[in-house]
């Protein structure tokens, strides 16, 4: 059976039903450029590995996997440099360590299909830990639901509310080592933030005019944080970060609210 998993010592994750990875190298040699000479490119030693890993599950329902993905975002956002795993439909498999978790970014498909893209850094070396065993996935989330019903408190976020992508970003760097092959996490990791993007239909009504509607809805939503609701979730103390409606002379318009909350 394929799939993935991240361990660091005092957490694990799955990363799905289906999880795979292709790795992307770097070494930032050194170019000299003298006048009246030819140029030189030195090797600066170290190496990382860029990992975009992908990982995908079918849940019960769309609250459910936004509730997976949501999980599994802010564990990783507090999570420590540790071993990463996958493995494909004919049991082979691959293994990265001292792996961290600096970018994290999901939505879903179908109204069940979690699709989840993980930006993962490691040190470059010839081989990886050994492989371990994929944690047992979260079972379904209780009173969650497809409602489409993403609202802030009372307020609704539009007249026809679609789908939801949420994202996970922080700063967690590699420090090369001269003179090897290889990198090292530089302590801890800082800044982590996980944004909602709900992507959603205004439509204006009786007299109003769209750009009142959206304003009015700005307006509502307000300065503070709030809690955002979606198919039987809840998402405490997230702030507006931008509206961002499709330019249009009609009276209605596609949108994106896109909410900041600390993890």
């Amino acid at each position: 059976m394929s799939g993935g998993y991240f361990k660091d010592g005092t957490m694990s994750v799955e990363l799905g039903e289906h999880a795979f990875w292709v790795p992307a190298g770097l070494r930032r040699n050194v170019t000299l450029d003298p006048i009246g000479r030819v140029a030189r490119v030195l090797d600066s030693g170290g190496g990382a590995l860029e990992l975009a890993v992908t990982g995908q599950a079918l849940r019960a329902n769309l609250g459910d996997a936004e509730r997976y993905i949501y999980e599994h975002l802010r564990a990783l956002a507090a999570s420590a440099p540790g071993e990463l795993g996958a493995q494909d439909h004919l049991a082979r498999q691959v293994t990265a360590g001292q792996a961290v978790c600096v970018a994290a970014a999901g939505e879903v498909h179908a109204f069940r299909f979690a699709d989840v893209r993980y930006e993962f850094a490691a040190p470059s070396t010839s081989s990886g830990p050994a492989w371990s065993s994929v944690p047992s996935a979260p079972g379904t989330y209780a009173g969650t639901s497809t409602a489409q019903d993403y609202a802030i408190g009372s307020v609704a976020l539009g007249t026809h509310r679609s789908s939801m992508r949420i994202e996970m970003q922080r700063r967690h760097p590699l420090r090369e080592i001269p003179r090897a092959r290889g990198a090292r996490a530089r302590g801890p990791a800082g800044g982590a933030v996980i944004r909602f993007t709900v992507s959603s239909h205004a439509v204006a009504v009786a007299a109003d005019h769209l750009a009142r509607y959206l304003d009015d809805l700005r307006g509502q939503i307000g300065p503070r944080p709030v809690d955002l609701t979606a198919n039987g979730n809840t998402y405490e103390g997230v702030l507006l970060e931008a509206l961002r409606p499709k330019h249009t002379d009609s009276v209605h318009a596609e949108f994106e609210a896109e909410f900041l909350m600390e993890a």
